[in-house]
């Protein structure tokens, strides 16, 4: 079964640290998690702590961070059912960055699978049955 870790190495690579950019619809971002989109993430209180450079890291929310990506990306995808890594690695990042139902919508298209945004057993055994 495909490995959280090895999706989320690839993935953490292109999210970066620290961001407050002007006309960002996301506003304050650390790692890819938008404060307007997640405004109760546990790290937060950290990241605002003091004044932040851009694209800083904090390494102290490592742990934080790979947990709100598994909770909010990697469980909804399945990834620990999924049985080729490159799949479940390029399903979870599609997910991250397209959001959950359009990365399970193109999923479906490029295994034959009803496409209806729902990663259920039937595209489960299809997306397998690839492996």
């Amino acid at each position: 079964m495909a490995d959280l870790d090895i999706a989320y190495k690839k993935t953490k690579r292109h999210e970066g640290g620290y961001a407050n950019v002007a006309g960002d619809r996301g506003g304050v971002t650390y790692a890819g998690i938008t404060y307007k989109n997640h405004p109760d993430w546990e790290g937060w209180p950290v990241v605002f702590s003091k004044k932040r450079k851009h694209n800083e890291r904090i390494p102290e929310l490592d742990e934080m961070v790979k947990e709100f990506y598994r909770e909010e990306y990697w469980n909804p995808v399945q990834g620990n059912a999924i049985i080729d890594q490159e799949f479940a690695d390029n399903l979870f990042d599609m997910a991250v960055n397209a959001g959950i139902k359009t990365a399970v919508i193109i999923a479906q298209r490029s295994v034959g699978a009803l496409e209806d945004g729902v990663l259920g057993p039937n595209t489960l055994n299809l997306i397998n049955a690839t492996a």
